[in-house]
């Protein structure tokens, strides 16, 4: 007999699945969908919401800013440099310490369960990270440093939260993710405008 907690995840990676992944396994026929029109126009309307955020809550010319105003954002990036290596240093030592490889390697669907949790916690890290800070550096430098300093103490505390709701899937999973999909938004925005009235 198998263990509860066996079944339960078994339930949970079942309700994980797409309606084409669904289908598939049905023996239906599959076609490929693409993304790219549909993600233009969620791109265009999200960078559109946010910038018009921006357009209220930013002003002025780009400009230069004194020492000071950077401490929060400095400790905000020695803070995200942390979480990001305890993420790689979590999945390190999952798969290369703790674990023998018949574990890493096992097709048992909880233990499954749990290494995707692991890479895909380091996965959406990863994917995230230089789209970031490709709008939080120039922020920082020529914007706002001091509200920069704020958003990525956000951000990072939002990334936090991503392994602990990876397992209960979307839309919970969205809680982490897309907040930190409009702080960028809200960047690049303030980073236009700004831009614009320079």
């Amino acid at each position: 007999r198998r263990p509860l907690g066996h079944r339960s995840s078994v339930k949970q990676q079942d309700s994980m699945n797409s309606p084409r992944d669904l289908k598939a396994a049905v023996g239906g026929e599959v076609t490929f969908q693409s993304g790219t029109v549909p993600g233009l126009i969620k791109t265009v309307v999200e960078f559109g919401i946010f910038t018009a955020v921006a357009f209220f809550t930013e002003s002025g010319p780009l400009t230069h800013f004194p020492a000071k105003d950077y401490k929060v954002f400095c400790l905000g990036c020695a803070f995200y440099f942390f979480v990001a290596y305890w993420f790689v240093m979590r999945q390190g030592t999952t798969k290369a310490a703790l674990n023998p490889p018949e574990v890493v390697n096992s097709t048992d669907q909880v233990i499954v369960a749990k290494m995707k949790n692991i890479d895909r916690t380091v996965g959406n890290m990863l994917e995230q990270m230089p789209i970031f800070f490709l709008v939080l550096v120039p922020y920082a430098l020529w914007v706002n440093p001091i509200r920069a300093g704020y958003l990525v103490c956000l951000y990072v505390a939002l990334t936090i939260l991503y392994p602990f709701l990876y397992d209960m899937g979307a839309p919970i999973l969205f809680a982490s993710t897309f907040p930190r999909y409009f702080i960028a938004y809200y960047m690049a925005g303030a980073l236009m405008l700004t831009s614009l009235r320079t």
